[in-house]
């Protein structure tokens, strides 16, 4: 069941309420300029995190920069048309780890080796689709006629005459060999994301006989979808897997997994991951060691709705893919399936991206329709913790202006989200206890509940958390904080997979001390990250401050290990 943010008639006074604070609270940023906390950090940054697509419009250094600045945090880099040639994906990730961020500012006092920004990048897969062959006579595009009868085959048909009208009879090629297995009499198939709807009539040994439910024109290699089938497909295709260890030897930090049906699925996509990061030679340069991208699956069918909650148990993240969801189900039930979606993964603790023509006209137009405005806004009250930017990015017109569009919006939706108690969830959640650990994992749930709490109530400005793995960090997020969360980490790849997760500001920690070591004196490393939180000017003196860290126990100690919650207030220095 969903809950009630936009149910008025159940509670005549919540949308009065709502407007009345999201206009105290534009005013009080507009008046407070000079105190509050995002305008004297970084007028760009979110608390909801914004992916972006690079491509054409924004492949070059200067665009690729624009977006660091203007507040991407992860960047899509899209396989379902890229072939085995790698450069070009190659040298859009080296724009990304190139480009200036706020760490090129931390170098010039560091006494360590920074780099240049902690944006994340995504790999986005093709992921086992089912597209159209090679039309009758080579033709390049084929129109079929209200009622026309089409035989849909996986045979060849390339050598055939081409019908002589619209009317056909024609013979459609599509390359999924289960296709007399898996539809039936009633069934329908969609082509090119919906727009040719043919329904089947008859079903022979290797192909189904359809007339088509509506006129239009058809090419070759366009997507086909076959609505509430469960379809005999693979979970990687050979070019996923060549793609997926493209990406662990390239160091990307998150893999969206396309078309996800099944746990197994998941299960699949994770074990050949780990597998070629097992191939791979340990750095040379004593770096840490290479971590396993995280895997983000993309639900874009009914089969993948259907089965969401094994696949949300084993998945790292999750992508409500809204294109081809929207043809797979009835359109006007995906607004419904990405609000469920949406909850489960925050009841989870898992990051969530809503994606999918979210400002979908600014690839033509400078300003977003109204609409767009609402669905940005509505998925961040939702509880999205990402949302991304396509076409609007990688082959937009406007490719800046879009993501300034989207940041702008996503601020508006912040200040409602993170000022109303009735839109945070701060529960502890059964689901994200680790049953192999479960005592350690309670206790670390209910420190980070109180610093999500206390730093409501006393007013806080940030939380620091100073964490070897991320894990802290992200218990933390799990409760919805409502202020920044810095967290301080010692790996840039640990620092790069926290991006997607909403409120949660990823810095290196500038110290040698490892905080997992015994011995190390956790007072050195709260003070040097309260210190690299007032130079990146998210705080200063006067304010108070939440630091959550691990520390572990030394040989007298009664404890092996121990979580701390400190509430402190700056001092000028």
């Amino acid at each position: 069941m969903f809950r009630p943010l936009y149910a008025a008639a159940a509670n005549p006074s919540f949308l009065h309420r709502q407007r009345k604070h999201a206009i105290c609270t534009t005013a009080f940023r507009l008046a407070n300029a000079a105190t509050d906390v995002w305008s004297f950090a970084d007028e760009h940054s979110t608390m909801t995190k914004i992916v972006c697509t690079l491509g054409p419009s924004s492949d070059k250094i200067e665009s690729v920069s624009a977006l660091v600045a203007n507040g991407m945090h992860v960047a899509r880099l899209n396989f379902s048309h890229a072939g085995a040639d790698y450069s070009y994906p190659e040298a859009n990730l080296g724009l990304v780890r190139n480009a200036g961020g706020r760490h090129a500012e931390l170098a010039a006092g560091s006494k360590m080796t920074m780099p240049n920004n902690l944006r994340a990048v995504l790999v986005d897969t093709k992921g086992p689709e089912i597209r159209t062959g090679p039309l009758q006579a080579n033709a390049e595009v084929q129109e079929f006629g209200v009622g026309s009868i089409i035989e849909v085959t996986n045979e060849e048909v390339s050598n055939d005459d081409a019908p002589a009208s619209p009317d056909g009879p024609h013979r459609l090629n599509i390359d999924y060999q289960s296709i007399a297995t898996t539809l039936q009499v009633g069934s329908q198939i969609l082509l090119d994301d919906g727009l040719i709807a043919l329904e089947v009539t008859h079903v022979e040994n290797n192909s189904v006989t359809c007339i088509a439910l509506n006129a239009g024109p058809i090419k070759k290699n366009k997507g086909v979808n076959l609505p509430d089938a469960e379809l005999d497909l693979p979970a990687l295709t050979d070019k996923d897997k060549r793609d997926l260890k493209w990406s662990c030897e390239i160091g990307a930090d998150f893999v969206a997994a396309s078309f996800i049906r099944t746990a197994s699925n998941v299960r699949s996509v994770k074990a050949y991951l780990d597998r070629c990061i097992a191939e791979m030679a340990p750095p040379a340069d004593g770096s840490p060691a290479f971590l396993r991208p995280l895997v983000i699956s993309k639900i874009e069918s009914k089969e993948g709705v259907d089965n969401f909650d094994d696949v949300l148990r084993e998945s790292d993240g999750i992508m409500v893919a809204r294109g081809d969801l929207g043809v797979e189900i009835p359109f006007r039930k995906v607004f419904a399936a990405q609000k469920m979606m949406v909850e489960k993964c925050n009841k989870a603790g898992k990051p969530v991206i809503v994606a999918t023509q979210m400002l979908d006209s600014m690839q033509r137009n400078p300003r977003p329709t109204r609409a767009e405005v609402t669905d940005v806004g509505t998925a961040v009250l939702d509880g999205a913790d990402a949302v991304m930017l396509s076409g609007e990015t990688a082959a937009g017109t406007y490719p800046i202006e879009s993501l300034q569009a989207m940041r702008m919006i996503v601020q508006e939706a912040d200040a409602i989200f993170d000022g109303s108690p009735s839109l945070n969830r701060v529960n502890v959640n059964e689901s994200l206890v680790d049953t192999s650990n479960i005592q350690e994992d309670q206790c670390l749930h209910a420190v980070a509940k109180s610093s999500v709490k206390s730093a409501r109530d006393l007013g806080a400005k940030l939380i620091i958390v100073i964490t070897a793995s991320g894990k802290v960090a992200r218990i933390v997020a799990s409760h919805r904080p409502t202020v920044p969360t810095l967290a301080f980490c010692t790996d840039p790849q640990v620092a790069r997979r926290l991006q997607l997760h909403r409120g949660i500001l990823p810095v290196m920690l500038q110290s040698d001390l490892d905080p997992l070591a015994r011995g190390t004196h956790m007072a050195t490393l709260r003070a040097e990250a309260m210190r690299t939180a007032v130079e990146l000017g998210f705080a200063r003196a006067g304010d108070r401050v939440i630091t959550v860290d691990r520390t572990v126990g030394h040989p007298q100690d009664m404890h092996h290990h121990s979580f701390n919650m400190k509430m402190s207030t700056l001092k000028a220095v």
